[in-house]
Formats: C-alpha cells, structure tokens, sequence
C-alpha cells in the first residue's frame, strides 16, 4: 500500500482511535469524509458496550446494541460504494470476537457483532464484482468491551502473541494486495480464538 492512501475510520471509540492513530503512523491519511479510498468500520466502543442479563435486556439497549450498530455498518458501506465511484476500494468492517464465542451478558453486542461478519460477506458477494475488496477483522474483547472479564474468555488458552496490534493486518485489507480476499474474517488477538 502506497504512502498517503486516505482512510476514512468510521467510530469514535478507542478501537477507532487505535486504528486511525495505526494507520497514520504507516503513513497513511485517516480521514473522516470523502474522497477516500478505503473504509474501516470500528464502531464498537466501551462507553456503549455495557454488560446485561439477556433476561434483563431493554427495547432500548437491544436497539442500540442491534439495530442501530447494523444500520450504521450498512450506511457506511454504502457511503463508501458511492465515494469510490467505480473505481474499486476497500472496507474493513471490525468486530470482537465475541461474535464468535458469545458472552456472557453480551449477548446483545455478540449479536450484533455477527450481524456486522455476516453483512461482510454479503456486501463482498454483492460488490466484489465491481472491484471492492470487503473483509472483517475481528479483534480482542478487551479492545471494546466494557468488561470484558464478566463476558467470559473466548479461550481457555494464554494468548500466544500477547499484545497483538491489529494495525499492520487493517492496512493490509486497506492495500491493492488484499484485493484477493472477499468475506473474510482475520482475527487478530494473540490467537485466544483459532
């Protein structure tokens, strides 16, 4: 991936943050509007990502967990479709691998989570056809959780690279040479979820 490739970071948590700050270190633009040439979608943030009894989960707490995590992957994905304009791109849609092994009292969360996976591959079925790579990146649920502890391991095993830094593998799905991968999920997070 060429120097100064504008990125634009869809979130305002600190796994956005983390990835903006990752991707601007390598040299790269991390932006907030169009033109850009790739999107990271990393909506998931601690403040909001709080643990409830799936008994005692709200309309309201399920709708912003759910429906409104989903309709935000979906706006920004078509944002980034027509800001590239029939000229390719890239979009990273994140998630923790929560989705993946559930939690504990997040369970409205983990929905969403493989809601935004499948969506991934949906939309790269759909637009790969017109050059658009789209591919996840699931993350460890330290990085996004409120309380990561009370949702359970997602392994039983230590990590095997602990402290994993997902930025190098987010601005390989941004490059050209990522243009070969369609729907698929890397997951970086030490390897607790193989």
């Amino acid at each position: 991936m060429g120097t100064n490739v504008r990125i634009k970071v869809v979130g305002t948590g600190p796994l956005a943050a983390k990835l903006s700050a990752a991707l601007s270190g390598r040299g790269h633009e991390a932006t907030g509007s169009a033109p850009y040439e790739a999107l990271v979608f990393a909506p998931w943030d601690p403040a909001l990502m709080v643990p409830r009894p799936i008994a005692e989960l709200t309309d309201a707490e399920f709708d912003l967990a759910w429906q409104q995590t989903m309709d935000a992957a979906v706006a920004a994905c078509t944002e980034a479709r027509t800001t590239f304009n029939g000229n390719g791109g890239a979009i990273v849609l994140t998630l923790p691998t929560t989705a993946l092994a559930g939690g504990d009292h997040y369970a409205h969360w983990a929905a969403a989570a493989e809601g935004v996976h499948i969506l991934t591959k949906s939309i790269a079925r759909q637009w790969g056809p017109e050059g658009i790579a789209v591919n996840a990146l699931a993350v460890s649920p330290e990085l996004v959780l409120a309380d990561a502890v009370i949702a359970g391991p997602v392994s039983i095993a230590t990590p095997a690279v602990p402290d994993a830094d997902p930025g190098a593998v987010v601005e390989f799905l941004c490059s050209n040479d990522a243009r070969n991968l369609a729907g698929q999920l890397l997951t970086v997070d030490g390897g607790l979820w193989m």
